[in-house]
This record gives structure tokens, C-alpha cells and sequence, in this order.
């Protein structure tokens, strides 16, 4: 894959997050205005995930059947529309129909981007290629709200249209500069989805999609309380809850993007996944123990630390499993993400009103029975290496 490929490829990730942070800050204004009530102001966000949820293993199969770039085409095309479409909603129906319709029509840019990421590179140098597209995302979330607060001055629509507009004028580049994989899927060799559900259950899959559910379920839990609790316990501002969410965006992206390549070098991938399963699960309990808010800063920056050490490994390995098309993997795994992220919060603020604490000590519970299932797992050495078994033997004629 050229550079030039990559770094459009990696702007497209850092736009998809970036458009979502843009809108952040003006979404609550936007609810405001039309009335709505912290349990629709919830389900906003819930119905986008949960929409993911359902239609991203489609979008998987999509990708392997007629390939990469026509979906991150059409994907970018309906993140944009979604946006535009947003400044027209006028009651809660229409704004939680068009949020749902703007996650169904883009859900297939992420997924697309990253399968022409993972077939650009073997395997010796997918997992620094793949750390490098994940901390654009990382990126897009750090540099998204502080986008969007700039432009909520202007108009509470005006970031919707940023948000639009960005995605939209990356179309034309996508059809000059990235060319498709050469490892696409020819139709006849994409099994039915059926088969591709019960594959993806099996010993060389499950293990890591249970732990990026759980993983997904614990970080959404910090997002969607921390803030709350932040106020309750230390009276925080708006900009002291900001940065602690800048703190877990930006140690992310350092690791990425400046140490990943050298860490994949001298560590194994299985070695590297429960080194940052354990560090998330620090960052988690200096938030429960923190007597200041710079134990919560503290506490941020180790999840982001580890969260950039475990979700690219996890998901390189995953591709290397070669039973499925990677299109249909990413999809699966997009889903089983989007479907903890939708979890996290609902759990979260169940647990909240019961003890502030609750929410990140269940967090640190989750990444604890992660941590042991990965010791147990990598010892035994079955949790994926049968799903490499299991390829060469159902898949290679």
C-alpha cells in the first residue's frame, strides 16, 4: 500500500471520529431546543451504537462481495448526509429516525478502511499499520469536541455541516488515491452468512471478540459517567471533565503513533493484549481510589494506555485467523463493539445510582476477569490458535 493510500485512509478515520466528537458539544444544545429529557438525550446515542450493532455484519459481507472502496464510498456519502439532515429535525422522532438512518447508511467506512489497511500489509507488518489507522481515530475523538465548541458558537447547526461537509468533500480523493485490494473476496468463496455466524463462534474467534466486548463495555462505562461523577465528587468544571477525556485521547495516540511499532517488535501480540488489558485495569482503579482530580487524570490516561495496546492487537489478531473474508471479520467485530458500547452506559448509570464508584469499579472487575482469561487462554494456547487450525482445513478448497 503507497503512503499516500495510508494517510488518506487514516484521514478518513480521523474524519469519521471527528465528525462524531464535532457534534458532541451541540447535541445536548440541539436536544435542548427541541425538548427532549436525559432518557431521549440517552438514546440518541444508544439507537446509533445499537444500529451498528445490527447492520455492521452486513456491511462485513458487503465488503468482501463487491469490495472495499465502493463501501468507504458510499459510507462517507451517508456520514455526511446523516449530518446535513440533523439541522432539519425539528421533534425527537425525526432527530432519533435520522440518527439511526445516519448510522445504518455509514457503519461500512470504518469496517472498509481497515480491510484495505489489513490487505496492504502481511502480517509481519500489519499490527503497527493497523495501531497507526486506530490512532487516527483516537485523534478524531481528541480533536472532535474542541472542533465542535469552536463552531457551536456560530449556529447550533453549524457544526452538523462542518461534521457534513468534511466527510462529503473526501469522496473525490477516495476515487482518485485508493485503489481497491487486491485481496477481495471473489463471490464464489464468501461462505453464507449462516456459516460465517457459526465460524465466528468458534474457539479462534470468540476468546477475542468476548474480550472486546468486555473491553467495549468498560471503556463506555467511563465515557458515559465519568463526567457525572467528576461533578459529584470534586465539583469539576466543564473544561476539568474535558480534559480528563483529552487525557485517555492523547495518551492513546502517543502510543500509537509513536511506540507501537517498536513495542510489536519485542512482544508478542498475546503478550502485548493482556499488558494492556492490566494497564486499563490500573487506570480504572486509580479513578475509584483518587482522592483529587488528578487521580482521575492519572486514571484516564492509564485507560487510554492500555486501551491503545489492546484494541489494535486484538484486532490484528483477528485478521490473521484467515477462515473468513476480512471484510466479514471487521464487520463482526465492529458489531460486537458497537453492541458493549451500547451496554456500557445503560450499565453505567444503573450502577451510578447506587454508589458513584460503582460504575469504574465494575470496569475494574471486567478487565480483571479479561486479564485472568488471557493468562489462562495464551497458556493453553486454544482460544484462537484453532480458528488457524480449523481455515486450513474448511476453508482452503
Amino acid at each position: 500500500m503507497s503512503n499516500k493510500s495510508f494517510y488518506l485512509l487514516a484521514f478518513i478515520m480521523f474524519l469519521s471520529m471527528t465528525g462524531y466528537g464535532v457534534v458532541l458539544p451541540a447535541l445536548p444544545f440541539l436536544a435542548e431546543r427541541i425538548g427532549l429529557n436525559s432518557l431521549q438525550m440517552g438514546s440518541l446515542i444508544t439507537g446509533w451504537a445499537l444500529s451498528q450493532f445490527i447492520v455492521l455484519p452486513f456491511w462485513g459481507r458487503l465488503i468482501d462481495r463487491i469490495g472495499r472502496k465502493p463501501v468507504l464510498i458510499f459510507g462517507l456519502f451517508g456520514f455526511g448526509v446523516a449530518f446535513l439532515l440533523m439541522i432539519l429535525a425539528n421533534n425527537y422522532s425525526q432527530l432519533l429516525l435520522i440518527r439511526v438512518i445516519g448510522a445504518i447508511v455509514s457503519s461500512g467506512t470504518q469496517p472498509a478502511a481497515l480491510a484495505l489497511v489489513i490487505d496492504g500489509h502481511d502480517k509481519e507488518k500489519r499490527a503497527p499499520a493497523v495501531a497507526k489507522i486506530t490512532a487516527a481515530n483516537a485523534l478524531g475523538f481528541l480533536f472532535g469536541p474542541v472542533v465542535g465548541g469552536v463552531f457551536a458558537p456560530l449556529g447550533i447547526h453549524v457544526p452538523f455541516i462542518v461534521a457534513g461537509l468534511l466527510s462529503i468533500v473526501t469522496i473525490p480523493f477516495v476515487f482518485i488515491f485508493v485503489k481497491e485490494s487486491a485481496n477481495k473476496n471473489s463471490k464464489a468463496n464468501i461462505p453464507s452468512f449462516g456459516t460465517s455466524l457459526a465460524t465466528i463462534v468458534k474457539p479462534g474467534y470468540r476468546g477475542l471478540l468476548f474480550i472486546t466486548f468486555g473491553l467495549a463495555v468498560s471503556v463506555s462505562s467511563l465515557f458515559g459517567i465519568l463526567g457525572y461523577f467528576m461533578i459529584e465528587k470534586f465539583e469539576s468544571s466543564a473544561t476539568q471533565t474535558g480534559f480528563a477525556f483529552s487525557s485517555q485521547s492523547f495518551a492513546a495516540v502517543v502510543i500509537q503513533m509513536f511506540i507501537m511499532s517498536w513495542i510489536y517488535q519485542k512482544y508478542r501480540e498475546e503478550n502485548i493484549a493482556k499488558s494492556g488489558v492490566f494497564i486499563e485495569a490500573t487506570g480504572y482503579a486509580c479513578i475509584v481510589f483518587s482522592f483529587n482530580i488528578w487521580g482521575v487524570y492519572l486514571g484516564c490516561a492509564l485507560v487510554g494506555a492500555g486501551q491503545s495496546l489492546v484494541k489494535p492487537t486484538l484486532l490484528t489478531m483477528l485478521s490473521k485467523q484467515n477462515t473468513l473474508g476480512q471484510g466479514t471479520v471487521i464487520g463482526f467485530q465492529q458489531a460486537v463493539d458497537s453492541f458493549g458500547r451500547s451496554v456500557g452506559p445503560l450499565l453505567a448509570g444503573w450502577i451510578f445510582s447506587i454508589h458513584p464508584t460503582g460504575p469504574f469499579i465494575s470496569s475494574l472487575c471486567i478487565c480483571f476477569c479479561l486479564f485472568i482469561f488471557l493468562l489462562v487462554t495464551v497458556r493453553h494456547g486454544q482460544s484462537w490458535k484453532l480458528g488457524e487450525k480449523e481455515s486450513k482445513n474448511e476453508y482452503s478448497a
